[in-house]
């Protein structure tokens, strides 16, 4: 079996656990390589890490649109899928930590991916994305 790419999905054999069944193998939708590379690019082109004038609440608001749209449309079929976007999303976030942020700026990454983290856990309804789990 070979892979097929429609609409921006892959279609290609998955195993998958029906209720009450045993797992079987199914050919499947998931959000395609391609189209997870640009979202990637859209991210990057947004400049998010150097939007230092704005507060994290102010991003939330201006990413919730975007990331709303990708959910309703690519979360359909395979959201754990999602992931490796909404992991490229929580880089580009913690860059902008980094930047905005002067105490961050020398330190190693980890530092400012731990402050994302805190507040990922003290609001997390703050990003749409972190409202379905996918927290930093």
């Amino acid at each position: 079996m070979s892979n097929l790419t429609f609409w921006a999905f892959t279609f290609k054999p998955r195993w998958i656990k029906d209720k009450g069944r045993k797992a079987h193998l199914s050919f499947t939708p998931a959000i395609s390589n391609k189209r997870r590379k640009r979202i990637g690019q859209t991210l990057y082109k947004l400049k998010i890490h150097r939007m230092v004038q704005f507060s994290i609440h102010d991003i939330a608001i201006l990413l919730e649109p975007k990331i709303r749209g990708w959910i309703n449309y690519y979360g359909k079929f395979r959201f754990s899928e999602m992931r490796k976007v909404f992991r490229v999303l929580n880089y580009r976030l913690m860059m902008w930590v980094r930047n905005k942020y002067r105490r961050f700026r020398k330190k190693i990454k980890t530092h400012a991916f731990r402050w994302l983290c805190n507040v990922a856990r003290q609001y997390p309804n703050t990003f749409v994305h972190w409202q379905y789990g996918f927290r930093p």
